[in-house]
């Protein structure tokens, strides 16, 4: 009887391979023209632009010259510099402000909430250009709305994208505002994913809001929180219109960012294309391990009853 079960389960298993073999050419013919556009138009530009990197101008293989160079550059160093402090006032911010908007909307009624959803998701649909259009609409110096409005009641105008530290302010707020839907949807359906049942033994063994914020909210939604922090820190180390079209790098360079120092280098006739492509691998190395680290720490476990 014994034999018998054991050569039943092996004769199941033959028919559920040959099953998953006879219908794997299917599942390859679907994926075959998404791989062809990967390697046509993402994995060979790739390739030919890392060996680029360790050429100079002529095609000579010159080692990590390029590398040393850009990395020797004042300009790039403190483009780097930059974008850490303005990558990190945002991802605090947004973060914060997100976790906050998501609770805000699950104790508002229903249709105040899905309105309230709507309006702050329809910004995350605005490219970087024309939120900086949008923004230097107000912003403009002695013909934005604010210094129109500061001039109409006799006061002085304030040159935001020179003064201070307005600057920065100039490029965190339109930066809050274009990802603040999206993290807040993205923060609303990890607190909805919680099993109400764990608020109500909470509230029966006497915890308060703190507290289950503190021992299942954050807990639970970890995976949620990395997520996030992986998107907002790999989207603001490349950082570019908003800056750009804002600020254009000043005053002194103390908004330039990587992204925007490359684009200048690419567009100079009079350097080498080649550095600027070793400098654009030295902003994607790090992003890229940072991606890879995110996701290796993720868990992604169901919340089940216990």
């Amino acid at each position: 009887m014994e034999k018998e079960l054991i050569q039943f389960h092996r004769d199941a298993d033959k028919k559920r391979k040959k099953f998953v073999y006879r219908n794997a050419l299917w599942g390859y013919l679907f994926i075959l023209p998404a791989m062809i556009f990967l390697v046509t138009f993402s994995f060979t530009p790739l390739f030919m632009s890392f060996v680029r990197s360790f050429q100079d101008f002529q095609g000579t293989f010159v080692g990590f010259n390029n590398f040393k160079f850009i990395l020797q550059t004042p300009t790039f160093i403190k483009s780097i510099g930059n974008v850490l402090i303005l990558s990190a006032a945002v991802v605090i911010l947004q973060t914060l402000f997100s976790f906050l908007m998501a609770h805000l909307i699950l104790k508002l009624p229903p249709k105040v909430g899905n309105a309230i959803k709507i309006a702050i998701y329809i910004p995350n649909m605005m490219s970087g250009v024309i939120t900086s259009v949008i923004f230097n609409l107000f912003l403009r110096y002695n013909r934005g709305f604010f210094d129109s409005l500061m001039l109409h009641f006799n006061m002085d105008p304030i040159y935001f994208a020179q003064d201070g530290i307005w600057p920065f302010i100039c490029i965190i707020v339109p930066t809050l505002w274009l990802g603040f839907g999206y993290n807040t949807i993205l923060m609303l359906s990890g607190r909805l994913s919680i099993p109400k049942e764990y608020y109500e033994a909470a509230k029966i063994d006497g915890a308060g809001a703190f507290r289950a914020m503190m021992s299942i909210t954050i807990p639970n939604m970890s995976n949620y929180f990395i997520l996030m922090l992986v998107n907002l820190i790999t989207g603001n180390l490349q950082m570019l219109e908003i800056p750009m079209f804002i600020t254009g790098g000043g005053p002194n360079e103390s908004t330039i960012t990587p992204c925007m120092y490359l684009f200048q280098s690419f567009n100079d006739v009079m350097r080498d294309r080649n550095i600027t492509i070793a400098g654009s691998f030295l902003v994607m190395i790090p992003i890229t391990l940072l991606n890879v680290i995110a996701f290796t720490c993720i868990r992604s476990k169901r919340s089940e009853d216990s």
